[in-house]
């Protein structure tokens, strides 16, 4: 059975085309950059960057760029250890933190601030080419990061809570939950049908979150988040970036959900190229499967699925509890879920 792309589908990029804004210099940031010991001879920008979570900055200094960051005390509760983590690396594919007076973290005004040498190169832009360095080296970077101990590393560990993650996706396929959120322009009419119209689809999504079955043997330090703003391209190599998405997890969840977000860009920057990601990825998981990263020919997308079904429940669930920092990526990640069975040519889904 065939199924038409919609065209609501692979429309929708948060992490897409940031702009800068000229920041005007303040006693704060003379404080800051002075304990990372860069001269008040700099200019800085803003990053616009939609999560509420962090902001991020560039630092021009003379011919040297630099990225800084700053987050609240809430949401630095793991900064300390992922900063001796990325700092302990000997192998140049990540990026180069900067230590300053106080160390790698400078606390002021209830928030912490880190920084580091920009990367040279540019954002994965969707381009094919790169698409077997970019894996390659994704391999590469967390075979290194699982030579790292666990044990006191005092990171997040990730953890799936099931029966919340099927309590609040089920949502998603309840008529009164889908108009409530639409009547408040958290969805559009377009998204609103594309619920209905795959029902069927996401309780199968649901139904096979039971045939997944992680254990703490397979925990290790991942990189969280891997995507294509979090890749950089240069001549040379493959960077990844954001030291704040280094948590503990099954390495093969962290890989699946990259391999769906590095194909949909793909797709999100050229629909014609839907075909091409589907023979990719199926190539790609053979490999796998040849190498014993992965163990079946569906663990791919019940992983991928898993992660992207987590991140639905998180954000109903600070819905629900009044909160809003999470909104700004809630219909993408519906709109996902129904992008995997694209990317997987999952034909044996049924609407």
């Amino acid at each position: 059975m065939k199924f038409k792309l919609n065209s609501k589908l692979f429309k929708i990029e948060t992490n897409n085309d940031f702009s800068l804004k000229k920041l005007k210099k303040n006693k704060l940031f003379n404080k800051v950059l002075s304990n990372f010991r860069i001269s008040e001879n700099y200019k800085i920008f803003l990053v616009n960057k939609k999560s509420q979570t962090s902001k991020i900055y560039f630092i021009k200094d003379r011919k040297k760029t630099f990225v800084l960051r700053s987050s609240t005390l809430a949401e630095s509760k793991y900064l300390k250890s992922q900063c001796m983590v990325i700092s302990s690396f000997k192998e140049n594919f990540f990026l180069k933190l900067i230590k300053g007076k106080l160390g790698y973290l400078f606390k002021e005004n209830n928030r912490y601030f880190f920084m580091y040498h920009k990367v040279n190169g540019y954002v994965y832009d969707g381009k094919v080419k790169q698409l077997d360095n970019i894996f390659k080296n994704i391999i590469k970077f967390h075979r290194t990061l699982n030579k790292k101990k666990i044990q006191g590393s005092k990171l997040q560990i990730k953890n799936y809570k099931f029966n919340e993650i099927k309590k609040y996706g089920k949502l998603l396929t309840n008529k009164k939950f889908i108009n409530k959120i639409f009547l408040k322009n958290f969805i559009s009419s377009k998204t609103k049908k594309l619920l209905k119209n795959h029902r069927i689809y996401i309780i199968n999504c649901l139904q096979s979150l039971s045939k997944i079955k992680l254990t703490k043997q397979k925990l290790q330090i991942v990189h969280g988040d891997i995507n294509h703003s979090n890749i950089i391209i240069s001549k040379k190599k493959v960077n990844l970036v954001d030291l704040e998405d280094l948590i503990i997890d099954d390495f093969r969840v962290t890989l699946s959900s990259g391999i769906f977000k590095i194909l949909r860009h793909i797709v999100f920057k050229n629909k014609n190229k839907i075909s091409y990601a589907n023979s990719y990825y199926h190539n790609l998981r053979d490999s796998l499967l040849k190498e014993k990263i992965i163990v079946d020919r569906n663990e791919i997308f019940n992983l991928c699925n898993l992660r992207t079904l987590s991140d639905i429940s998180l954000i109903i669930k600070s819905i629900y509890n009044g909160e809003k920092k999470f909104l700004y990526d809630f219909e993408k990640k519906i709109l996902n879920l129904i992008e995997l069975r694209y990317i997987f040519k999952l034909n044996e889904f049924k609407s």
